[in-house]
């Protein structure tokens, strides 16, 4: 899930998960919906619902030890001896490259930003969730260290045959991660699709955008999607399009009715009166 900062990013991750519940409409997970349900039915599905979030430090109890805080979760939900539960936290905390023995009796203000992450990551994974949200995992480390924890949710992605939905606003990581891939402007999802599709054939030109933001010494700056303003506050946002106020290719159309989405492709859908293949063939009005 990709957009600038303030589009909704988060707080979606924050209604999937049910910690702040959606105003309308309805989430399903494993082909049952979650709005609506009680909480003791909630709290019986959330160990398959797993969330890493972005400041790695201030998400984990400062009072408690590494190996008390992968804990936790086994011992809130009843899971497990004492024992047991001691020892698949020191294998979680293993299975995340730390060395549980040196980490395991440590506070999060005596370990690095990316030691804290890799604690937070185990802490989601020994229960063997189906679903993990990861908030802006690597935005809050430094760059050398971004790279070790994207592969190490890469890795247990596949160990752990998880789904993960991760959220970023750097289009090269999503891009090294995703299968697929959705953009958000402005609260409102705009383009959907496999991430090869995506990156190779953007549909939006919201999507385009960001696409020539990412630094490219070989692309000429006359072929970049122009940025034609500001986004808008949220609180005073534009209607029909939401995109229409920064637009080059806007239309009187943009700024009467709100696009929805469409397919484009092949498992690539867009939300554009104009999209990129109409700009191509020149056939948009």
């Amino acid at each position: 899930m990709v957009g600038e900062s303030g589009c909704g990013k988060s707080t979606l991750a924050k209604a999937l998960m049910m910690l702040a519940p959606p105003t309308a409409g309805t989430i399903w997970f494993e082909r049952s919906p979650l709005t609506g349900r009680s909480e003791a039915v909630l709290r019986a599905m959330r160990p398959r619902l797993q969330m890493v979030f972005q400041d790695p430090v201030s998400s984990l109890n400062p009072r408690q030890t590494m190996q008390k805080i992968v804990e936790t979760p086994l011992e809130v939900h009843g899971l497990g001896t004492a024992a047991e539960r001691r020892e698949r936290a020191h294998q979680m905390l293993a299975a995340v490259g730390l060395d549980a023995d040196q980490v395991g009796q440590r506070r999060p203000h005596e370990l690095s930003g990316g030691q804290c992450q890799r604690v937070s990551i185990a802490r989601a994974l020994v229960l063997q969730p189906s679903l993990l949200v990861c908030d802006e995992p690597v935005s809050a480390l430094d760059v050398s260290v971004q790279a070790q924890v994207v592969n190490l949710l890469e890795q247990a992605k596949k160990d752990f045959a998880l789904t993960m939905v991760f959220i970023s606003h750097d289009l090269l990581v999503v891009k090294s991660i995703s299968d697929r891939v959705m953009v958000m402007y402005l609260g409102k999802v705009c383009e959907i699709g496999a991430a090869d599709e995506v990156y190779s054939r953007p549909a939006h030109p919201y999507t385009r955008m960001l696409l020539d933001a990412i630094p490219d010494p070989q692309r000429p700056r006359a072929l970049a999607t122009p940025d034609n303003g500001e986004t808008p506050s949220p609180m005073n946002m534009p209607g029909a399009c939401r995109f229409h106020t920064r637009c080059v290719q806007a239309t009187a159309l943009c700024a009467r009715e709100e696009p929805v989405l469409q397919a484009c492709g092949d498992d690539h859908f867009v939300a554009c009166h104009h999209p990129q293949s109409d700009w191509i063939s020149g056939s948009g009005e």
